[in-house]
């Protein structure tokens, strides 16, 4: 078995690699002066591989870079290919909400069954539904538990985590367990008559604590600035914001700071410098259980 990195998840992938003790294919890559991408494998493939190719932002062009490696993966005689995709391009696009919009998650379910991939490994999908639109063997970890140890090195006082809306409270009973804090979720209430919509914490006893915000994914920030905003009305001490996947759209890492935000935490499912936890561990128990059978 060998191991394929993608562009877009080389700290990840050398990290994988480690703790399987695989040889990885040596890959080139390298983009034209007109912006499009050039592949070719410099090691042979022909044996049972895995790819790890995370689809963030630029997730059109890391798209195309995906079907380029499993085109080429089969072209050369690849095995079976489990498929790693760290942070899924289009999973918040899972359901129709008006007529003639389309499913962009299940037409990328359909292009890699097409290629004929049918093992897959992902982190903390946005919502259960996503995983209907992949074929055959899919196992979803989550980074979550993976935060106790990074957030146990702030000495926090009297730590208590927040999830910014109802959704998010697994996440926050996760991370809530692992470093022995209450946990809740910020309420959202809209008015019928305006259409605004109020967000307040429950009668909760957060002054002077260290408070943990967590969500799967942060993208504008918005939902975290909301959240820091309501939170320092309550004069709370620090505030952490952690996510699985760090989008991170335009100024969102600025605007999250100057709203309060005390530090900011993200794995490297999406590689950048607030990566300060790897979701390695886990996705090496799902490779295992995947080979296993």
């Amino acid at each position: 078995m060998k191991l394929v990195i993608g562009p877009s998840s080389h700290g990840l992938g050398k990290s994988i690699s480690k703790l399987l003790s695989l040889d990885i294919v040596n890959l080139e890559w390298k983009i034209f002066p007109d912006g499009e991408s050039y592949f070719r494998f410099l090691s042979k493939v022909d044996d049972d591989i895995i790819l790890v190719h995370s689809l963030s932002p630029p997730q059109d062009k890391r798209i195309l870079e995906l079907f380029f490696l499993l085109k080429g993966l089969r072209s050369y005689g690849a095995n079976d290919v489990i498929l790693v995709l760290p942070y899924i391009a289009y999973m918040r696009q899972d359901k129709k909400f008006l007529e003639g919009e389309i499913i962009s998650i299940e037409v990328l379910g359909e292009l890699l069954s097409f290629y004929g991939v049918n093992k897959y490994v992902f982190v903390d999908v946005h919502s259960e539904e996503v995983l209907k639109f992949f074929k055959g063997r899919v196992i979803e970890v989550s980074a979550f538990p993976l935060f106790r140890n990074i957030l146990l090195m702030y000495n926090l006082i009297n730590p208590f985590v927040l999830a910014p809306d109802a959704k998010a409270l697994k996440y926050a009973e996760v991370v809530a367990h692992g470093i022995n804090a209450e946990y809740d979720y910020v309420v959202k209430k809209r008015d019928r008559s305006t259409g605004e919509v109020e967000s307040y914490i429950k009668d909760l006893n957060v002054s002077g604590r260290d408070v943990i915000l967590v969500d799967d994914i942060i993208s504008t920030g918005g939902t975290i600035i909301n959240a820091t905003r309501i939170l320092k009305k309550y004069g709370v001490n620090r505030i952490f914001a952690c996510c699985t996947h760090g989008v991170f759209v335009g100024n969102a890492i600025t605007n999250m700071y100057n709203a309060g935000v005390y530090e900011i935490i993200s794995t490297d499912t999406i590689e950048s410098y607030y990566s300060r936890v790897s979701v390695a561990p886990v996705i090496v128990s799902a490779i295992k259980s995947l080979v296993e059978g």
